[in-house]
């Protein structure tokens, strides 16, 4: 499902409030109703709601009763900036650790390890984290300078548009026509100038600035 289609899914706080209660333990919708103190026809809306975003999937215990769980580590990010608007989704498997039959149940011993190394993964996610604002922070420090350069390089609106959007990576004439909502013929009069104008290099179908 698309970034937009799950953010809009969450903004609703039943629905968030659900995958917050999931996030510990499976539930029966019962379950879920009664904790949410919410009506079992408007918490089975929610749940097939998320069920086909993927965000949580159902299933049936030995005595055919319905629960439901979180199907996956899912991420999902909006990154605003005075040059960008953004979101991207990011699926987060996880290796399943092959079955040790001697193993027996985890001791006291191994749930302190445990906790001690969830602590040391999560200092590591903070660490990333800030490295990752940092270099957010470059990308629009430099995404305004080159705005600026855009501004005193395009001789009008549209060659401005289509400069700025070739910032984020080569692309044809008909995505640049889609994303910019500009009719295709006026792009490719555009192209051809400021191909000329050695403004823009062109790759076989697709337009870039290096």
């Amino acid at each position: 499902m698309e970034s937009a289609q799950l953010l809009d899914i969450l903004g609703n706080e039943n629905r968030r409030k659900i995958l917050h209660l999931l996030a510990s333990r499976p539930c029966y919708m019962s379950e879920i109703a009664e904790r949410l103190d919410v009506g079992a026809k408007a918490i089975l809306g929610h749940l097939e709601l998320l069920v086909q975003s993927g965000m949580i999937e159902a299933n049936v215990d030995e005595q055919r009763r319905k629960y439901f769980h979180i199907a996956d580590n899912l991420r999902l990010e909006v990154f605003v900036s005075p040059y960008s608007f953004e979101m991207a989704t990011t699926i987060i498997t996880r290796e399943d650790e092959p079955e040790n039959p001697t193993r027996a149940d985890p001791a006291l011993s191994d749930l302190k390890s445990l906790y001690g190394r969830i602590h040391g993964l999560m200092e590591d996610s903070q660490r990333i984290m800030l490295e990752y604002q940092q270099v957010q922070a470059s990308i629009t420090d430099a995404m305004g300078q080159c705005m600026d350069a855009i501004t005193e390089a395009a001789h009008d609106p549209v060659e401005a548009e289509i400069l700025y959007a070739l910032l984020k990576g080569q692309m044809s004439q008909r995505a640049l026509s889609m994303q910019l909502g500009i009719p295709e013929y006026v792009i490719e009069a555009h192209l051809e100038k400021m191909l000329r104008k050695n403004m823009i290099n062109q790759d076989e179908n697709n337009y870039s600035i290096d």
